[in-house]
């Protein structure tokens, strides 16, 4: 074994001095790594971690269906062990086709800006003599064979515990072969049909576009596509659903992971004539996306990487940015002090701009947007009710909820590090309002849709007294989230340096799910128990700020409420007992 790694080792040296396979890697790491090396305070994982974390939803998932198909569970569920395990499969197969898709749209945006190679890299490659055709060929190999290994990676587990699970009571080991490798062939194809869409639609809109054009709705684009990534995760289980009933739901011919579903389920002769039919359709709608990826790409790659000297690193703005509101409202009514007016607009203007923190941003916005409409159709179709039901009571929270963690997330992520020394230098780090500067900034996310769009669909629904009602109380719930969130917030938004993994981030997800729960569904419970009265809705409001206040008062806060924080030390791994008095 030694003599073996000996020689691989050598062999990849050799490899490694030749100048195609060099570039190849080159471009490779820059998809791992990302683009920016602005140095500190960035959230850069290596290669493993990045493979581990992107594998492990799969496993999990696949470990909670093993009930599922455990003819032991059944028989004390239902008291028979009878079971088409073919059948059953098709919702959890339809699920590993759409989750292998989501997730490899969102990579694919999230690692947009390391696909291209940028001024950077035409400075270091452009003088060597390297043909052009050569640096095109090895950017496009890197790509393809970084999308080929996110793809397996992802699917590295359910291809074959899945297959197992199905087969392992009604089939045998090479049935058990066979499905994993149509389970396999399937998720691939359909990863690499949103690799390729996505490819084609951000590199058209780069090849077509004009570059300013370009940049300014290519950000909003990327953060659209995260939203439409999740809502198609997210509507995997309605769809599941309609599957037995292709006919009666024509829009399921449009949903891309169909496409795949009807390919490997005609593999395993499992499918009907309109399941067979879709999976023929999308191997040719596959063609033709890889066809206009390799093509848009081209175009992309000569237009802009050949004109690199000829643009400007930074562009100039012509005009003024446009603000939703008018400055002398915001001034006098929001924001009182110098501070608070200079953050303000610094923190809106940082998550609107900067691509790292929309896109994250938006991913948490475009999740609540999907449960918030679940929660809204299940309200519909539920049998109709006088006053209004709990989930649509809920919907408003379940925004608020989100934008509001969304916003306290992204908050701890600097904008650009290397100008951190610019707050520090001209803020007073003892006379602030860090804490209430960023409660502002994300309430103002929340509340105008609230008050502007919210209460007036509520006011024709349920009438003046229960929507004015309703609005203060989800008033009062938001704002007592953003206080919470903010608990031990002694930074100004964007411009403290993170570490990059607490030791605590597992057990804050499982209370951001209790979080989650607790904030939707009790004032909600409270709001039905008095929606008789819409005069006690404001009482409701009132005890829940009553009771907000009176737990800030006695809530224990360690930090220096005077002094502002740039840099989140982690804590050590250990403590010194220092024994020694030292």
């Amino acid at each position: 074994m030694k003599r073996l790694r000996e020689w691989q080792r050598r062999r990849w040296e050799r490899l490694l001095h030749r100048p195609f396979p060099r570039l190849m890697v080159h471009f490779g790491q820059r998809l791992f790594s990302g683009a920016d090396d602005s140095g500190e305070g960035q959230m850069n994982l290596g290669v493993g971690a990045i493979l581990a974390l992107l594998a492990t939803p799969g496993l999990f998932i696949t470990v909670l269906l093993f009930d599922h198909y455990s003819s032991l569970v059944r028989i004390f569920r239902s008291g028979t062990a009878r079971f088409d395990a073919y059948a059953q499969s098709l919702p959890d197969q339809y699920f590993f086709f759409t989750f292998s898709m989501a997730i490899t749209g969102i990579v694919t945006v999230l690692k947009w800006d390391s696909i291209l190679p940028d001024r950077r890299d035409y400075m270091n490659l452009a003088p060597l003599p390297v043909p052009t055709r050569s640096i095109f060929l090895a950017n496009l190999a890197a790509i393809v064979t970084v999308a080929v290994l996110f793809a397996i990676d992802v699917n590295a587990v359910s291809v074959f515990l899945f297959p197992y699970m199905v087969t392992m009571e009604q089939g045998t080991f090479h049935d058990c072969l066979r499905f994993a490798g149509i389970q396999a062939t399937g998720v691939m194809l359909s990863s690499m049909f949103i690799f390729s869409a996505l490819f084609a639609l951000i590199g058209g809109m780069m090849a077509i576009l004009p570059s300013q054009v370009f940049r300014r709705i290519s950000l909003y684009a990327r953060v659209l596509v995260v939203m439409a990534m999740l809502a198609l995760l997210a509507s995997s289980f309605a769809v599941a659903r309609m599957l037995s009933d292709m006919g009666g739901h024509s829009l399921l011919r449009w949903v891309p992971p169909v496409w795949f579903l009807g390919f490997a389920r005609s593999l395993i002769g499992k499918a009907g004539a309109q399941l067979a039919a879709l999976g023929a359709l999308g191997l040719r709608v596959l063609l033709a996306t890889i066809v206009l990826a390799v093509a848009a790409y081209a175009l992309s790659y000569y237009r802009y990487f050949i004109r690199i000297p000829e643009t400007l690193e930074t562009p100039i703005r012509s005009r003024e940015p446009r603000q939703l509101l008018p400055r002398w409202f915001l001034d006098r009514v929001l924001l009182r002090s110098p501070f608070e007016r200079a953050c303000f607009r610094f923190a809106l203007k940082t998550l609107a701009r900067n691509e790292r923190q929309s896109l994250i941003f938006g991913g948490f916005v475009g999740l609540g947007l999907v449960i918030a409409s679940q929660t809204l159709l299940s309200a519909f179709s539920s049998t109709r009710h006088s006053t209004p039901s709990s989930d649509l009571l809920s919907v408003p929270l379940i925004l608020a909820y989100f934008v509001l963690c969304g916003a306290r997330f992204v908050f701890d992520m600097p904008a650009e590090l290397r100008a951190n020394w610019a707050p520090q230098v001209i803020v007073d780090r003892e006379k602030h309002d860090a804490v209430r500067l960023a409660r502002k900034t994300m309430l103002s996310l929340i509340w105008p849709p609230i008050l502007f769009i919210g209460f007036p669909l509520y006011a024709n629904s349920w009438g003046w007294a229960i929507a004015a009602g309703h609005t203060a109380v989800v008033l009062v719930c938001s704002y007592c989230l953003a206080d919470f969130l903010l608990h031990r917030f002694r930074k100004i938004p964007f411009t403290c340096a993170y570490s990059p993994w607490k030791q605590h981030a597992t057990v804050a997800i499982i209370f951001y799910g209790l979080g989650f729960l607790a904030f939707t569904s009790i004032p909600t419970n409270l709001e039905r128990s008095v929606m008789r009265h819409p005069w006690a809705l404001w009482l409701l409001a009132a005890g829940i700020l009553g009771a907000w206040q009176l737990f800030r008062r006695f809530r224990y806060d360690s930090l220096d409420p005077t002094e502002l924080i740039f840099e989140d030390v982690p804590a050590p791994p250990f403590e010194m007992l220092n024994l020694s008095g030292k």
